[in-house]
């Protein structure tokens, strides 16, 4: 989602950037060094868009891992609310299992429970009808006793069950979580690794072309039709002239889709964070059917989604304004970007 290092399409270097196709391979593009102005920039224009698909990986990954912490600790506040539940059960089992083991240790020991052992112990009809009431209460206790029992038995066995289960869906949700550390960890390394070879092809670029990357080149007027999206449009152009910078969401530093989100967020509406999520969101809009506002994607070149590593927001005319990469500020360009625009997304209406 990260910049994109599009083909800079800069007035100097828009026909330098139309003649090369961004390379996202395994191998790095500085294995030979520059020989010209325009062997330069395209070096630097490759090892952007490998960064920006780096960049891309790791905020995946760290999304990934912030929705799996979020299991784990779903997970383990449910074990913690099943392990309590099964105690308090455990002692409201205890409990009526007392009850009812008293009714058992007076049978064993001949206690006159039976209704013709009343009959034949009472000394009149008194004392028949008080043992008969007694023995009535006795009976009701012994089977609420039971029925006590039995279900707190059920009650205990549930919760165990359910502590069981959350407890291994924290488990598993903890080993997932450190499975992505690793990941996460990993792809800050490349990621690291990648900004710096384009940090040195930036510095292989000759003054001139510098200059020209680090200057607002259109400074127009772009409108579209009242509403949120050309209220996020307003904003984003607002942001002409600030610096790119990996990670970055605003309000003075951006990476692209840290643009994009951060426009809409100023017109109320809330989008996703990275570049591939964004274009799983709003809906699909054909080329020929823009409007100022839209989102723009760009992929490697392969037609693939999850290849996506860029995202610009359409201003009309053919352009767009979009954070492309280090070296480079938020402007307006040629949506033809580096040639692989994948397709367009609508966030609103």
């Amino acid at each position: 989602m990260k910049p994109h290092a599009r083909r800079i399409t800069t007035r100097a270097s828009a026909a330098t950037a139309m003649a090369f196709a961004v390379v996202l391979s395994s191998t790095t593009a500085d294995a030979q060094p520059p020989t010209s102005d325009s062997d330069a920039m395209e070096r630097y224009e490759e090892l952007g868009a490998q960064a920006a698909m780096a960049d891309e990986d790791l905020l995946e990954a760290q999304a990934n891992l912030k929705d799996k912490q979020g299991e784990k600790a779903a997970a383990e506040a449910d074990l913690a609310a099943a392990t309590a539940a099964y105690e308090q059960a455990q002692g409201a089992e205890g409990q009526f299992r007392g009850h009812v083991d008293k009714f058992a240790a007076a049978a064993l020991q001949g206690a006159p429970l039976s209704r013709m052992s009343v009959v034949l112990t009472s000394d009149s009809s008194s004392d028949l009808l008080d043992r008969m009431s007694a023995l009535e209460l006795l009976a009701a206790d012994k089977a609420n006793a039971l029925g006590q029992l039995s279900d707190a038995k059920d009650t205990a066995s549930q919760a165990q069950a359910s502590a069981t289960e959350a407890r291994q869906r924290a488990q598993q949700a903890t080993a997932a979580a450190q499975q992505l550390v690793d990941q996460v960890e990993q792809r800050q390394t490349k990621l690291e690794d990648q900004i710096q070879q384009v940090r040195n092809a930036l510095d292989d670029l000759a003054p001139a072309q510098r200059t020209e990357l680090g200057t607002v080149q259109d400074t127009g007027s772009y409108l579209g039709p009242p509403g949120a999206a050309n209220d996020a449009l307003q904003a984003a152009l607002s942001r002409r002239g600030s610096e790119y910078e990996w990670g970055a969401t605003g309000p003075s530093e951006f990476d692209c889709s840290g643009l994009t989100s951060w426009a809409y967020r100023q017109a109320g509406i809330s989008i996703p964070r990275t570049s591939r999520q964004q274009y799983q969101a709003g809906k699909q809009v054909g080329l020929n059917e823009l409007q100022p506002g839209d989102l723009l994607f760009y992929d490697d070149g392969t037609g693939n989604p999850g290849a996506i590593h860029h995202v610009g927001m359409f201003v009309g005319s053919g352009k767009m304004v979009d954070a492309p990469t280090e070296g480079q500020l938020v402007d307006v360009r040629s949506m033809e970007g580096d040639g692989h625009l994948i397709g367009a997304r609508r966030m609103v209406g």
